[in-house]
């Protein structure tokens, strides 16, 4: 069985009213094209700036969120393996967890001090300057709380190393060389404005 339907009739332009329809010849009515939803992933954005909202920073004190993620209290961002190139790990201190990049290591110059023990506190200061990388690769930095709450965790870590050591002349020579790693990183952080290193 063949059905026809009857021919649909053009339709009115949203803006016209029933007087102006019926004086101008339907040849006249030009049918309005509907504008076409824009792609919000062309243009000049870069790759980098299509993505950036994947990986922003939160919201909020950024040096909490530092303290959270080296503590891990907070996990990894979804993509910081992908971005980074490794994934970190957790140790368990006397002190509390502590997130690890395990490829950091104290890179004291010309491996001057007890580079090998402060290791596990430069592993976890290491981690949180990748993520300090990480958020301007996704071009959403973090602020400038972000380094110095790194710091503060890794000159804490360095003295509660110093602190546990048994002899008072063991803690007296670590506390010096905690003093230094310490003060020598806060200082770069200074020169480079507490942003990315």
């Amino acid at each position: 069985m063949l059905v026809r339907n009857s021919p649909v009739s053009p339709r009115r332009p949203v803006n016209s009213t029933p007087e102006t329809s019926a004086e101008a010849p339907s040849s006249a009515v030009a049918p309005q094209a509907r504008p076409a939803p824009q792609d919000t992933f062309t243009g000049a954005a870069s790759a980098l700036q299509r993505t950036a909202k994947v990986g922003a920073a939160p919201a909020g004190n950024h040096g909490t969120l530092m303290r959270e993620y080296l503590t891990g209290a907070r996990p990894p961002p979804a993509d910081f393996e992908q971005v980074m190139g490794y994934k970190p790990y957790a140790i368990q201190t006397k002190h509390g967890q502590r997130m690890q990049d395990p490829f950091g290591d104290a890179s004291a110059p010309g491996k001057i001090g007890p580079d090998k023990e402060f290791d596990p506190a430069a592993k976890t200061h290491d981690y949180g300057y990748d993520l300090l990388r990480y958020y301007a690769k996704k071009g959403t930095p973090l602020g400038p709380e972000a380094r110095k709450a790194a710091d503060a965790l890794f000159r804490e870590d360095l003295f509660h190393y110093a602190n546990d050591q048994k002899g008072l002349g063991s803690r007296l020579k670590f506390r010096a060389w905690a003093q230094i790693y310490a003060t020598a990183v806060e200082l770069n952080s200074r020169v480079q404005h507490y942003g990315p290193p």
